[in-house]
């Protein structure tokens, strides 16, 4: 448990410095600009969360290992989306489910497909409910990639 509240902590700053301003008066201030860079969100917080994957629960063989390296590129992909070309707005329920979704690939590490579609739901609730809640921008972005991280142990039971 202390390896997912870690990777709650770190995900929900670099969530928050992925989404942020490059103006240095952007809350937090203290966020170096060379954090405060889209890809930061999309493609750093996928490798700590299967990163942690790993760590709490090691794959049994190379194949199980290579899936959750699998995961990082559907679940970049899904960061890096609020979907409101589709919807035209941004919809934060329809974009935690698929960073849920995103999981998937794992199901060949040996985690069961049921418990990554409850944390996709999970997701779904947690950010559209956040963000219809919260309505303030660094909190919804620390609050939205703190739940990527917070939701693992669904997928570990």
């Amino acid at each position: 448990m202390i390896w997912i509240a870690i990777s709650t902590v770190i995900c929900a700053i670099l969530y928050r410095a992925g989404g942020m301003s490059k103006d240095a008066t952007a809350e937090p201030t203290w966020m170096p600009m060379w954090l405060r860079q889209s890809w930061v969100r999309d493609w750093i917080i996928p490798v700590v969360i299967y990163l942690t994957c790993a760590v709490c629960r090691w794959p049994s063989d190379w194949l199980a290992a290579g899936m959750l390296l699998a995961a990082v590129l559907p679940t970049g992909g899904a960061l890096s989306t609020y979907w409101d070309e589709l919807f035209g707005f941004d919809n934060f329920w329809f974009s935690g489910f698929l960073v849920g979704l995103a999981a998937f690939p794992l199901i060949w590490a040996g985690y069961h497909w049921y418990w990554i579609l409850a944390r996709a739901l999970v997701l779904a609730v947690l950010w559209g409910g956040w963000s219809a809640i919260v309505g303030k921008d660094t909190w919804e972005e620390y609050g939205r990639g703190a739940f990527v991280a917070a939701t693992l142990p669904l997928m570990m039971i």
